[in-house]
């Protein structure tokens, strides 16, 4: 597979996830169907974007917490990043609900603060500087990431973290970008092969992260 066939196919291909549960634990076993990743990150975001005030979404951001429709049917549900669950080995993961409690606490008591940013930099070094025990690099991201759609600003570069981490790793394997790529915080866009930079720094963190398999089959760099 080439570079350009990857992003082809996640400009076109059809996303989806299931849910067992709702945000409260109720069993709903529903299938959640988007036309392409870029439609997922659009509804996804769109839900914090159009909460009526930022202690709204503060509460919601830091718990993972959004709405989706399926057939007419409204659906809040947490963010599989954030959702509580027991892995294959039997390790709990997630972010417990009253961890996340603790972080909005500590993130509504810099609402001014980040009322004042005006850069994606800017929101995540407070919610970074708001870290409980338990709250964990990507929840980081994805709290930031939901605050700053509110607040109409993007990222400028690809931050990097568990699966986006993994998917640059490969990258890096294949000679596509610089080697240490994947040990940075985050790289520019201008780090990122030509073909990659045509999309927005938020897109090729969720390529790097959802389409870490396909990666695996890229043909190495010329």
């Amino acid at each position: 597979m080439t570079l350009e066939e990857l992003i082809r196919q996640y400009k076109s291909e059809e996303y989806k996830f299931f849910k067992y549960r709702d945000k409260d634990g109720k069993d709903i076993t529903t299938h959640f169907f988007f036309e392409t990743h870029t439609d997922y990150l659009d509804k996804y975001l769109s839900f914090y974007k159009d909460l009526p005030n930022l202690t709204e979404v503060i509460v919601h951001a830091a718990d993972g917490i959004f709405k989706l429709t399926n057939n007419g049917i409204e659906f809040f549900i947490r963010h599989n990043h954030q959702e509580v669950f027991t892995d294959k080995e039997g390790n709990l993961r997630g972010v417990p609900y009253e961890v996340s409690k603790l972080m909005r606490d500590n993130l509504i008591k810099r609402m001014n603060d980040i009322l004042r940013a005006r850069t994606f930099d800017e929101i995540i070094n407070i919610v970074t500087e708001c870290k409980v025990r338990g709250f964990g690099e990507l929840s980081i991201y994805d709290t930031a990431m939901r605050i700053s759609a509110h607040m109409n600003i993007e990222p400028d570069k690809v931050y990097l973290h568990a699966g986006a981490r993994k998917g640059m790793e490969i990258l890096e394997g294949k000679g596509y970008v610089e080697l240490g790529s994947s040990k940075k915080k985050y790289v520019e866009l201008k780090e990122m092969p030509i073909q990659i930079q045509a999309l927005k720094a938020a897109e090729t963190e969720h390529l790097l992260c959802s389409m870490k398999e396909y990666i695996e089959y890229l043909d190495n760099a010329k």
